[in-house]
């Protein structure tokens, strides 16, 4: 499932009956989300989970907050057993199956760094470039 922009999507639920439910959390002033971003909750409200930081959730619309005024956004909780296929934003090498990588600036990738990793590679469907699929885990 090759996508057109890079984003985390929902893959499977091992040991789960049901796909994530969509949620609403409050949106942080003046940020710009998109449907796939890893978001973490910072003082309450939603912002884009940093290289090493585990995603709770998973953005779910497009929405840019405004200065004031922001509404909630809707997203997919990150829980134990969730897959989410995403991209690499470089060349894989020397990643597999287990390595765990750090999520790309984007929020919306891995990187093939494994220093402080919290994207354990699940299936990399054969993934040698930057751009490539991968399945993950958090």
């Amino acid at each position: 499932i090759k996508e057109e922009k890079s984003m985390f999507g929902f893959y499977r639920a091992n040991g789960r009956k049901n796909a994530p439910a969509i949620i609403t959390v409050p949106s942080t002033a003046s940020t710009s989300y998109h449907v796939g971003d890893a978001l973490v909750l910072t003082n309450g409200a939603a912002t884009k989970a940093g290289a090493t930081v585990k995603p709770t959730h998973i953005c779910a619309q497009e929405y840019v907050a405004p200065a004031s005024g922001n509404q909630p956004i809707a997203v997919y909780p990150v829980l134990d057993g969730y897959e989410w296929i995403t991209t690499f934003a470089a060349a894989p090498t020397g990643i597999v199956a287990g390595s765990k990588v750090t999520l790309h600036t984007d929020s919306a990738q891995v990187t093939a760094t494994t220093a402080s990793g919290v994207a354990e590679v699940v299936d990399m469907h054969g993934a040698t470039a930057s751009g490539d699929e991968v399945i993950v885990k958090f």
